[in-house]
Protein backbone atom coordinates (compact mmCIF):
# COMPACT_ATOMS: atom_id res chain seq x y z
CA UNK A 1 0.00 0.00 0.00
CA UNK A 2 1.21 3.44 -0.83
CA UNK A 3 1.48 6.04 1.87
CA UNK A 4 -1.15 8.67 2.04
CA UNK A 5 0.08 12.23 2.66
CA UNK A 6 -2.41 14.20 4.72
CA UNK A 7 -3.32 17.77 3.63
CA UNK A 8 -1.88 20.60 5.71
CA UNK A 9 -4.45 22.29 7.90
CA UNK A 10 -5.54 25.67 6.61
CA UNK A 11 -3.95 28.63 8.36
CA UNK A 12 -6.39 30.29 10.73
CA UNK A 13 -7.59 33.64 9.45
CA UNK A 14 -7.64 36.18 12.27
CA UNK A 15 -10.61 38.52 12.53
CA UNK A 16 -9.91 42.03 11.33
CA UNK A 17 -9.20 44.52 14.10
CA UNK A 18 -11.44 47.58 13.59
CA UNK A 19 -10.58 50.78 15.43
CA UNK A 20 -12.76 53.77 16.22
CA UNK A 21 -11.29 57.27 15.89
CA UNK A 22 -13.08 59.75 18.18
CA UNK A 23 -12.34 59.12 21.84
CA UNK A 24 -10.47 55.92 21.00
CA UNK A 25 -7.54 56.52 18.67
CA UNK A 26 -7.48 60.18 19.73
CA UNK A 27 -8.54 61.93 22.90
CA UNK A 28 -11.42 64.10 21.81
CA UNK A 29 -13.55 64.43 18.70
CA UNK A 30 -12.18 65.18 15.25
CA UNK A 31 -15.38 67.04 14.30
CA UNK A 32 -14.67 69.64 17.00
CA UNK A 33 -11.02 69.75 15.92
CA UNK A 34 -12.20 70.61 12.41
CA UNK A 35 -14.60 73.22 13.74
CA UNK A 36 -11.74 74.99 15.53
CA UNK A 37 -9.69 75.07 12.34
CA UNK A 38 -12.69 76.56 10.53
CA UNK A 39 -13.18 79.23 13.22
CA UNK A 40 -9.52 80.21 12.99
CA UNK A 41 -9.17 80.18 9.20
CA UNK A 42 -12.67 81.06 7.92
CA UNK A 43 -14.65 82.50 10.88
CA UNK A 44 -17.34 84.01 8.65
CA UNK A 45 -18.24 80.48 7.50
CA UNK A 46 -19.65 79.80 10.98
CA UNK A 47 -22.84 81.48 9.81
CA UNK A 48 -23.37 78.59 7.37
CA UNK A 49 -23.11 75.80 9.96
CA UNK A 50 -26.83 75.74 10.96
CA UNK A 51 -27.81 75.43 7.29
CA UNK A 52 -25.31 72.61 6.75
CA UNK A 53 -26.83 70.70 9.67
CA UNK A 54 -30.24 70.73 7.98
CA UNK A 55 -28.97 68.24 5.40
CA UNK A 56 -27.87 65.69 8.00
CA UNK A 57 -24.76 64.91 10.05
CA UNK A 58 -22.94 63.04 7.29
CA UNK A 59 -23.41 65.90 4.83
CA UNK A 60 -22.43 68.39 7.53
CA UNK A 61 -19.15 66.56 8.12
CA UNK A 62 -18.46 66.36 4.39
CA UNK A 63 -18.92 70.12 3.90
CA UNK A 64 -16.83 70.94 6.94
CA UNK A 65 -14.00 68.63 5.88
CA UNK A 66 -13.99 70.15 2.39
CA UNK A 67 -13.29 73.63 3.76
CA UNK A 68 -10.45 72.95 6.19
CA UNK A 69 -6.99 71.43 6.11
CA UNK A 70 -6.48 69.40 9.29
CA UNK A 71 -2.90 68.50 10.15
CA UNK A 72 -3.01 64.88 11.43
CA UNK A 73 0.32 65.31 13.24
CA UNK A 74 -1.34 67.75 15.65
CA UNK A 75 -4.06 65.43 16.95
CA UNK A 76 -3.94 64.06 20.54
CA UNK A 77 -3.35 60.36 19.84
CA UNK A 78 -3.61 57.78 22.62
CA UNK A 79 -0.20 56.18 22.84
CA UNK A 80 -1.57 52.98 24.40
CA UNK A 81 -3.92 52.46 21.44
CA UNK A 82 -1.08 53.11 18.99
CA UNK A 83 1.05 50.56 20.85
CA UNK A 84 -1.77 47.99 20.59
CA UNK A 85 -2.14 48.57 16.84
CA UNK A 86 1.62 48.32 16.25
CA UNK A 87 1.77 44.98 18.13
CA UNK A 88 -1.16 43.55 16.18
CA UNK A 89 0.28 44.85 12.90
CA UNK A 90 3.61 43.19 13.66
CA UNK A 91 1.76 39.93 14.36
CA UNK A 92 0.26 39.99 10.85
CA UNK A 93 -3.17 41.22 11.88
CA UNK A 94 -5.26 43.15 9.36
CA UNK A 95 -6.34 46.51 10.80
CA UNK A 96 -9.14 48.83 9.68
CA UNK A 97 -10.04 52.36 10.73
CA UNK A 98 -13.83 52.50 11.20
CA UNK A 99 -15.06 55.96 12.11
CA UNK A 100 -18.01 58.30 11.88
CA UNK A 101 -15.64 61.08 10.76
CA UNK A 102 -15.67 62.10 7.11
CA UNK A 103 -13.65 59.92 4.74
CA UNK A 104 -11.32 62.78 3.77
CA UNK A 105 -10.24 63.26 7.40
CA UNK A 106 -10.04 59.51 8.07
CA UNK A 107 -7.84 58.84 5.05
CA UNK A 108 -5.55 61.74 5.96
CA UNK A 109 -5.05 60.26 9.44
CA UNK A 110 -4.57 56.76 8.01
CA UNK A 111 -1.88 57.96 5.60
CA UNK A 112 -0.08 59.78 8.41
CA UNK A 113 -0.02 56.83 10.82
CA UNK A 114 0.63 54.09 8.25
CA UNK A 115 -1.05 51.43 10.42
CA UNK A 116 -4.32 50.72 8.61
CA UNK A 117 -4.99 48.33 5.75
CA UNK A 118 -8.35 49.88 4.97
CA UNK A 119 -10.50 52.85 5.97
CA UNK A 120 -14.27 53.00 6.45
CA UNK A 121 -15.87 56.36 7.26
CA UNK A 122 -18.89 58.58 6.68
CA UNK A 123 -19.35 59.36 2.99
CA UNK A 124 -21.56 62.43 3.04
CA UNK A 125 -24.73 60.34 2.92
CA UNK A 126 -24.42 57.74 5.70
CA UNK A 127 -23.10 58.67 9.14
CA UNK A 128 -21.07 55.57 10.03
CA UNK A 129 -21.93 55.44 13.71
CA UNK A 130 -23.79 53.12 16.08
CA UNK A 131 -26.23 50.80 14.31
CA UNK A 132 -25.05 51.91 10.83
CA UNK A 133 -21.46 51.05 11.71
CA UNK A 134 -22.48 47.72 13.27
CA UNK A 135 -24.46 46.67 10.18
CA UNK A 136 -21.72 47.74 7.77
CA UNK A 137 -18.87 45.99 9.61
CA UNK A 138 -20.91 42.80 10.07
CA UNK A 139 -21.61 42.59 6.34
CA UNK A 140 -18.20 43.75 5.12
CA UNK A 141 -16.22 41.41 7.37
CA UNK A 142 -18.65 38.47 7.27
CA UNK A 143 -16.00 35.96 6.00
CA UNK A 144 -13.51 36.65 8.83
CA UNK A 145 -15.45 38.45 11.49
CA UNK A 146 -14.03 41.46 13.30
CA UNK A 147 -12.95 42.67 16.69
CA UNK A 148 -13.61 46.25 17.66
CA UNK A 149 -11.75 48.90 19.66
CA UNK A 150 -14.15 51.58 20.90
CA UNK A 151 -15.03 53.87 23.77
CA UNK A 152 -18.57 55.25 23.67
CA UNK A 153 -22.15 54.17 24.29
CA UNK A 154 -22.69 54.24 20.51
CA UNK A 155 -20.10 51.45 20.23
CA UNK A 156 -22.12 48.98 22.32
CA UNK A 157 -24.15 47.98 19.26
CA UNK A 158 -20.92 47.46 17.31
CA UNK A 159 -19.47 45.29 20.09
CA UNK A 160 -22.66 43.22 20.01
CA UNK A 161 -21.83 42.21 16.43
CA UNK A 162 -18.09 41.79 17.03
CA UNK A 163 -16.23 38.62 18.01
CA UNK A 164 -14.43 40.48 20.80
CA UNK A 165 -14.08 43.95 22.25
CA UNK A 166 -11.26 46.23 23.27
CA UNK A 167 -12.51 49.06 25.48
CA UNK A 168 -10.95 52.48 25.90
CA UNK A 169 -12.37 54.54 28.74
CA UNK A 170 -14.13 53.68 31.99
CA UNK A 171 -14.76 50.49 33.91
CA UNK A 172 -18.49 50.98 33.36
CA UNK A 173 -18.00 50.97 29.59
CA UNK A 174 -15.91 47.80 29.85
CA UNK A 175 -18.78 46.11 31.72
CA UNK A 176 -21.22 47.14 28.97
CA UNK A 177 -18.95 45.60 26.34
CA UNK A 178 -18.47 42.40 28.38
CA UNK A 179 -22.27 42.01 28.57
CA UNK A 180 -22.62 41.73 24.78
CA UNK A 181 -19.35 40.07 23.63
CA UNK A 182 -16.01 38.70 24.78
CA UNK A 183 -13.85 41.36 26.44
CA UNK A 184 -10.35 40.93 25.10
CA UNK A 185 -8.59 44.03 26.42
CA UNK A 186 -9.08 47.34 28.22
CA UNK A 187 -7.29 50.67 28.28
CA UNK A 188 -8.93 52.30 31.27
CA UNK A 189 -8.49 55.90 32.34
CA UNK A 190 -8.59 56.48 36.11
CA UNK A 191 -11.32 58.84 37.25
CA UNK A 192 -9.87 62.21 38.18
CA UNK A 193 -10.26 63.18 41.83
CA UNK A 194 -12.05 66.38 42.77
CA UNK A 195 -8.78 68.10 43.63
CA UNK A 196 -7.27 67.08 40.29
CA UNK A 197 -10.31 68.32 38.36
CA UNK A 198 -10.19 71.65 40.20
CA UNK A 199 -6.48 71.99 39.48
CA UNK A 200 -7.04 71.26 35.78
CA UNK A 201 -9.82 73.86 35.52
CA UNK A 202 -7.85 76.48 37.45
CA UNK A 203 -5.04 75.90 34.97
CA UNK A 204 -7.44 76.24 32.03
CA UNK A 205 -8.90 79.44 33.49
CA UNK A 206 -5.34 80.72 34.04
CA UNK A 207 -6.09 81.35 37.71
CA UNK A 208 -2.56 82.67 38.33
CA UNK A 209 -3.16 85.36 35.69
CA UNK A 210 -5.86 86.87 37.90
CA UNK A 211 -2.96 88.63 39.62
CA UNK A 212 -2.87 90.93 36.58
CA UNK A 213 -6.34 92.15 37.49
CA UNK A 214 -4.91 93.78 40.62
CA UNK A 215 -4.06 96.59 38.21
CA UNK A 216 -7.70 97.65 38.55
CA UNK A 217 -6.85 98.85 42.07
CA UNK A 218 -3.91 100.93 40.86
CA UNK A 219 -5.93 104.14 40.16
CA UNK A 220 -7.31 104.03 43.71
CA UNK A 221 -3.86 103.42 45.17
CA UNK A 222 -2.27 106.24 43.15
CA UNK A 223 -4.99 108.68 44.16
CA UNK A 224 -4.90 107.50 47.82
CA UNK A 225 -8.65 106.95 47.64
CA UNK A 226 -9.45 104.03 49.95
CA UNK A 227 -13.07 104.82 50.77
CA UNK A 228 -15.56 101.97 50.98
CA UNK A 229 -17.77 102.52 47.91
CA UNK A 230 -15.04 102.79 45.22
CA UNK A 231 -13.18 99.89 46.85
CA UNK A 232 -16.29 97.68 46.77
CA UNK A 233 -17.00 98.60 43.15
CA UNK A 234 -13.41 97.86 42.21
CA UNK A 235 -13.56 94.46 43.92
CA UNK A 236 -16.64 93.64 41.81
CA UNK A 237 -14.82 94.91 38.72
CA UNK A 238 -11.84 92.73 39.63
CA UNK A 239 -14.05 89.62 39.69
CA UNK A 240 -15.85 90.49 36.44
CA UNK A 241 -12.63 91.34 34.61
CA UNK A 242 -11.17 88.04 35.85
CA UNK A 243 -14.15 86.09 34.49
CA UNK A 244 -13.94 87.93 31.17
CA UNK A 245 -10.19 87.34 30.87
CA UNK A 246 -10.53 83.65 31.80
CA UNK A 247 -13.23 83.14 29.18
CA UNK A 248 -10.98 84.76 26.59
CA UNK A 249 -7.95 82.72 27.70
CA UNK A 250 -9.97 79.53 27.11
CA UNK A 251 -11.05 80.73 23.68
CA UNK A 252 -7.49 81.69 22.79
CA UNK A 253 -6.19 78.28 23.93
CA UNK A 254 -8.79 76.54 21.77
CA UNK A 255 -7.87 78.60 18.72
CA UNK A 256 -4.17 77.86 19.33
CA UNK A 257 -4.86 74.22 20.15
CA UNK A 258 -3.02 72.63 17.24
CA UNK A 259 0.12 74.78 17.46
CA UNK A 260 0.18 74.45 21.27
CA UNK A 261 0.51 70.66 20.93
CA UNK A 262 3.92 71.14 19.33
CA UNK A 263 5.09 73.83 21.75
CA UNK A 264 7.69 72.94 24.44
CA UNK A 265 5.51 73.85 27.43
CA UNK A 266 2.10 74.84 26.01
CA UNK A 267 1.54 71.21 25.02
CA UNK A 268 0.83 70.53 28.71
CA UNK A 269 -2.18 72.84 28.79
CA UNK A 270 -5.52 71.09 29.58
CA UNK A 271 -7.03 71.50 26.10
CA UNK A 272 -3.84 70.47 24.30
CA UNK A 273 -3.60 67.26 26.35
CA UNK A 274 -7.32 66.52 26.09
CA UNK A 275 -7.92 66.73 29.87
CA UNK A 276 -10.80 69.09 29.06
CA UNK A 277 -12.83 68.57 25.91
CA UNK A 278 -13.39 71.23 23.28
CA UNK A 279 -17.20 71.44 23.87
CA UNK A 280 -16.61 71.88 27.62
CA UNK A 281 -14.15 74.68 26.90
CA UNK A 282 -16.50 76.48 24.50
CA UNK A 283 -19.37 76.22 26.97
CA UNK A 284 -17.25 77.54 29.85
CA UNK A 285 -15.97 80.42 27.72
CA UNK A 286 -19.50 81.38 26.65
CA UNK A 287 -20.82 81.34 30.24
CA UNK A 288 -17.90 83.38 31.61
CA UNK A 289 -18.00 85.99 28.86
CA UNK A 290 -21.78 86.37 28.95
CA UNK A 291 -21.82 86.73 32.74
CA UNK A 292 -18.90 89.17 32.83
CA UNK A 293 -20.18 91.45 30.06
CA UNK A 294 -23.81 91.38 31.21
CA UNK A 295 -23.02 92.14 34.86
CA UNK A 296 -20.35 94.63 33.80
CA UNK A 297 -22.88 96.81 32.00
CA UNK A 298 -25.30 96.52 34.95
CA UNK A 299 -22.57 97.64 37.33
CA UNK A 300 -21.34 100.58 35.25
CA UNK A 301 -21.97 101.37 31.59
CA UNK A 302 -18.50 102.81 31.00
CA UNK A 303 -16.89 99.82 32.70
CA UNK A 304 -19.06 97.54 30.54
CA UNK A 305 -17.80 99.21 27.39
CA UNK A 306 -14.20 98.85 28.66
CA UNK A 307 -14.82 95.12 29.13
CA UNK A 308 -16.42 94.87 25.70
CA UNK A 309 -13.49 96.70 24.13
CA UNK A 310 -11.03 94.41 25.88
CA UNK A 311 -12.94 91.31 24.75
CA UNK A 312 -13.23 92.56 21.16
CA UNK A 313 -9.55 93.46 20.91
CA UNK A 314 -8.58 90.11 22.45
CA UNK A 315 -10.68 88.24 19.88
CA UNK A 316 -9.11 90.23 17.03
CA UNK A 317 -5.72 89.47 18.54
CA UNK A 318 -6.45 85.74 18.72
CA UNK A 319 -7.78 85.54 15.16
CA UNK A 320 -5.61 88.01 13.25
CA UNK A 321 -3.41 90.49 15.10
CA UNK A 322 -1.10 87.97 16.78
CA UNK A 323 0.16 87.00 13.31
CA UNK A 324 1.41 90.54 12.58
CA UNK A 325 4.95 91.04 13.84
CA UNK A 326 5.44 93.95 16.30
CA UNK A 327 1.77 94.96 16.16
CA UNK A 328 1.06 91.88 18.28
CA UNK A 329 3.26 93.07 21.17
CA UNK A 330 1.70 96.55 21.11
CA UNK A 331 -1.75 94.97 21.36
CA UNK A 332 -0.55 92.55 24.04
CA UNK A 333 0.81 95.42 26.15
CA UNK A 334 -2.48 97.31 25.77
CA UNK A 335 -4.29 94.54 27.65
CA UNK A 336 -2.56 95.71 30.84
CA UNK A 337 -3.53 99.33 30.15
CA UNK A 338 -7.14 98.19 29.65
CA UNK A 339 -7.12 96.91 33.23
CA UNK A 340 -5.86 100.21 34.58
CA UNK A 341 -8.43 102.12 32.53
CA UNK A 342 -11.24 99.79 33.69
CA UNK A 343 -10.22 100.37 37.31
CA UNK A 344 -10.27 104.12 36.79
CA UNK A 345 -13.73 103.99 35.19
CA UNK A 346 -15.39 101.80 37.78
CA UNK A 347 -13.98 103.83 40.69
CA UNK A 348 -14.45 107.21 38.95
CA UNK A 349 -10.76 108.03 39.48
CA UNK A 350 -8.91 110.32 37.03
CA UNK A 351 -5.61 109.05 35.62
CA UNK A 352 -2.46 111.04 35.05
CA UNK A 353 -1.30 111.18 31.43
CA UNK A 354 2.24 110.78 32.70
CA UNK A 355 1.36 107.50 34.36
CA UNK A 356 -0.48 106.25 31.27
CA UNK A 357 2.65 106.96 29.21
CA UNK A 358 4.81 105.14 31.78
CA UNK A 359 2.52 102.10 31.78
CA UNK A 360 2.55 101.98 27.98
CA UNK A 361 6.34 101.61 27.78
CA UNK A 362 6.57 99.42 30.92
CA UNK A 363 4.09 96.84 29.67
CA UNK A 364 5.42 97.05 26.11
CA UNK A 365 8.78 95.89 27.47
CA UNK A 366 7.10 92.96 29.27
CA UNK A 367 5.16 91.99 26.13
CA UNK A 368 8.36 91.99 24.09
CA UNK A 369 10.10 89.88 26.75
CA UNK A 370 7.29 87.33 26.50
CA UNK A 371 7.52 87.18 22.72
CA UNK A 372 11.34 87.03 22.85
CA UNK A 373 11.12 84.05 25.22
CA UNK A 374 8.66 82.25 22.92
CA UNK A 375 10.98 82.75 19.94
CA UNK A 376 13.89 81.42 21.97
CA UNK A 377 12.13 78.30 23.26
CA UNK A 378 10.10 77.45 20.16
CA UNK A 379 12.71 78.17 17.51
CA UNK A 380 11.82 74.93 15.71
CA UNK A 381 8.18 75.95 15.34
CA UNK A 382 9.18 79.45 14.27
CA UNK A 383 11.61 78.12 11.67
CA UNK A 384 8.96 75.78 10.28
CA UNK A 385 6.39 78.59 10.16
CA UNK A 386 4.06 76.77 12.58
CA UNK A 387 4.27 79.11 15.56
CA UNK A 388 1.18 81.12 14.64
CA UNK A 389 3.23 84.32 14.89
CA UNK A 390 4.72 86.62 12.26
CA UNK A 391 8.33 86.37 13.38
CA UNK A 392 11.50 84.74 12.11
CA UNK A 393 14.14 83.22 14.37
CA UNK A 394 16.54 86.07 13.63
CA UNK A 395 14.07 88.64 14.98
CA UNK A 396 15.00 87.82 18.57
CA UNK A 397 17.84 90.34 18.73
CA UNK A 398 15.60 93.12 17.42
CA UNK A 399 12.97 92.35 20.08
CA UNK A 400 15.71 92.35 22.69
CA UNK A 401 16.86 95.83 21.63
CA UNK A 402 13.33 97.23 21.41
CA UNK A 403 12.29 95.70 24.74
CA UNK A 404 15.29 96.97 26.68
CA UNK A 405 14.82 100.38 25.08
CA UNK A 406 11.19 100.41 26.23
CA UNK A 407 12.37 99.62 29.78
CA UNK A 408 14.61 102.68 29.89
CA UNK A 409 11.92 104.84 28.28
CA UNK A 410 9.46 103.81 30.98
CA UNK A 411 11.90 104.73 33.75
CA UNK A 412 12.71 108.10 32.18
CA UNK A 413 8.98 108.92 31.92
CA UNK A 414 8.48 107.82 35.53
CA UNK A 415 11.28 110.13 36.69
CA UNK A 416 9.43 113.02 35.03
CA UNK A 417 6.09 111.84 36.40
CA UNK A 418 7.23 111.93 40.03
CA UNK A 419 8.18 115.60 39.58
CA UNK A 420 4.76 116.59 38.25
CA UNK A 421 2.35 118.75 40.21
CA UNK A 422 -0.14 115.86 40.56
CA UNK A 423 2.40 113.79 42.52
CA UNK A 424 3.46 116.72 44.73
CA UNK A 425 -0.13 117.15 45.85
CA UNK A 426 -0.29 113.55 47.06
CA UNK A 427 3.11 113.00 48.71
CA UNK A 428 4.81 114.97 51.46
CA UNK A 429 8.32 114.05 50.29
CA UNK A 430 8.01 113.16 46.59
CA UNK A 431 11.80 113.23 46.19
CA UNK A 432 11.94 109.73 47.66
CA UNK A 433 9.88 108.43 44.73
CA UNK A 434 12.90 108.90 42.49
CA UNK A 435 14.38 105.88 44.27
CA UNK A 436 11.74 103.81 42.49
CA UNK A 437 13.55 104.47 39.20
CA UNK A 438 16.56 102.21 39.90
CA UNK A 439 14.27 99.65 41.58
CA UNK A 440 11.96 99.43 38.54
CA UNK A 441 14.90 99.45 36.14
CA UNK A 442 16.59 96.64 38.08
CA UNK A 443 13.46 94.46 37.91
CA UNK A 444 12.96 95.08 34.19
CA UNK A 445 16.66 94.48 33.45
CA UNK A 446 16.63 91.25 35.45
CA UNK A 447 13.52 90.09 33.56
CA UNK A 448 15.36 90.62 30.28
CA UNK A 449 18.45 88.86 31.64
CA UNK A 450 16.34 85.81 32.51
CA UNK A 451 14.69 85.94 29.08
CA UNK A 452 18.10 86.11 27.39
CA UNK A 453 19.28 83.10 29.42
CA UNK A 454 16.17 81.12 28.45
CA UNK A 455 14.88 81.09 32.05
CA UNK A 456 11.73 83.10 31.35
CA UNK A 457 8.72 81.01 30.37
CA UNK A 458 5.40 82.39 29.17
CA UNK A 459 4.58 85.62 30.97
CA UNK A 460 6.87 87.87 33.10
CA UNK A 461 3.93 88.47 35.45
CA UNK A 462 3.72 84.72 36.02
CA UNK A 463 7.42 84.73 36.85
CA UNK A 464 6.91 87.58 39.33
CA UNK A 465 4.24 85.62 41.21
CA UNK A 466 6.70 82.78 41.88
CA UNK A 467 9.92 84.80 42.11
CA UNK A 468 11.32 85.69 45.60
CA UNK A 469 13.41 88.50 44.10
CA UNK A 470 10.25 90.11 42.71
CA UNK A 471 8.72 90.09 46.19
CA UNK A 472 11.87 91.75 47.51
CA UNK A 473 11.56 94.42 44.82
CA UNK A 474 7.90 94.93 45.74
CA UNK A 475 8.80 95.32 49.44
CA UNK A 476 11.52 97.86 48.62
CA UNK A 477 9.00 99.80 46.50
CA UNK A 478 6.48 99.85 49.35
CA UNK A 479 9.11 101.19 51.77
CA UNK A 480 10.06 103.95 49.32
CA UNK A 481 6.41 104.95 48.84
CA UNK A 482 5.87 104.95 52.62
CA UNK A 483 8.90 107.20 53.09
CA UNK A 484 7.59 109.61 50.45
CA UNK A 485 4.38 110.02 52.41
CA UNK A 486 6.21 111.25 55.53
CA UNK A 487 7.05 114.93 55.80
CA UNK A 488 10.78 115.39 56.39
CA UNK A 489 12.44 118.72 57.06
CA UNK A 490 15.76 118.74 55.23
Amino acid sequence: MGSVTGAKPAKEVLPVLCVDLDGTLIRGNVLWECALVLIKTHPITLLLLPFWLLSGRASFKRRLAARIDLNPARLPYRQQVLDLLQREKAAGRRIALATAADRKIAETISSYLGLFDEVHASDGKVNLKGAHKAAFLSQHFAPTGFEYVGDSAADVEVWRNARAAYVVGTQGRAEQAAAVTALKGTILEPSASLSTSVRIWVNALRGHHWAKNLLLFLPLALSHNLTLEPLARTFLGFALFGCCASGLYILNDLLDLHSDREHPWKKERPFATGDISIPEGLAASLVLLSAALGLGFLLDVQFGFALLGYATLTMLYSLYLKKIALLDVFVLSSFYSFRILAGALISATPLSQWFLAFSLFFFLSLAMAKRYSELLHASGLVGAGNSGRGYHTGDRELLLSLGVGSSFSAVVIFSLYVQSQDVRLLYCSPEFLLLLCPIVLYWLSRTWLLAHRGELKEDPVTLAIRDPVSYGVALASVLVIAASMIHINW
